[in-house]
């Protein structure tokens, strides 16, 4: 006849047993929980970090673009400015109106924002999508700084044309309205109009500040092909994780 020791011994033992499972399994039930929610919350992250780069890359190869154009057209005004006998005045005024303008990148930071302040980064598993998201970050970083010093140099670059064009004239060429049809809504000029000055030194610095935007926006656009090779190249490396 088995003793009554024992019999408490067995169900103490059976309690504890079952009471150690029970905690085992909410342990582990609790762990595979939080994984699916660290996995569903990855995937969300870097779902949207596809869609956030992709409408980045459709504005870089933009703003690239626009940027190249820019180029040409500040080495065919510099070149006209540079004539000893200025005649060419139509397309002064119409490429120092354009020499104004800029297509500026901004990109989407929603989900870049959140990965950095909202302890998103703690959920991506693959430490080399992190190392790629900090690259783009830093290139990015990079053309924001080339961004300040351009709006800066924008700013000396339309006083200084401001003493060499018509203002009467120079207004006139820029209507949202009318010129639907033309880049930033500027219509050249139908002919060659007078300068309100043709002061040598007055030009000379004009053409100063035409080659420093040159200079500075040929920079960022180099940047900004950086980043656009970045922007694809994380956008392949994320399709291939959640894939």
């Amino acid at each position: 006849m088995p003793s009554k020791d024992g019999s408490r011994f067995k169900e103490h033992f059976l309690n504890f047993l079952m009471l150690f499972l029970a905690v085992l399994l909410g342990a582990v039930a609790e762990n595979l929980r939080v994984k699916y929610v660290e996995n569903t919350d990855e995937y969300d992250y870097l779902t949207a970090l596809v869609e956030d780069l992709s409408q980045d890359t459709a504005r870089l190869n933009t703003c690239i673009s626009s940027r190249m154009d820019k180029d040409v057209n500040a080495q065919k005004l510099i070149s006209i400015l540079s004539d000893e006998n200025i005649e060419n005045t139509k397309d002064i005024y119409y490429l120092t109106r354009l020499m104004t303008k800029v297509e500026t990148f901004e990109g989407v930071d929603g989900t870049l924002n959140q990965l950095q302040f909202s302890g998103g980064f703690k959920v991506i598993s693959n430490k080399k999508i992190v190392k790629e998201i900090n690259d783009y970050l830093f290139i990015k970083k990079n053309i924001n700084e080339l961004k300040k010093t351009e709006e800066e140099i924008l700013i000396q670059l339309r006083l200084s044309s401001s003493k060499i064009v018509n203002a009467h004239l120079f207004s006139k060429m820029l209507d949202v309205n009318k010129n639907k049809d033309y880049k930033y809504y500027i219509k050249p000029l139908d002919k060659n109009e007078p300068l309100f000055s043709t002061n040598k030194e007055d030009i000379n610095d004009l053409v100063y500040w035409i080659s420093s935007e040159n200079g500075n926006q040929t920079s960022n656009m180099n940047q900004m092909k950086l980043l656009k090779k970045e922007a694809v190249n994380l956008i392949n490396l994320i399709n291939e994780e959640i894939r």
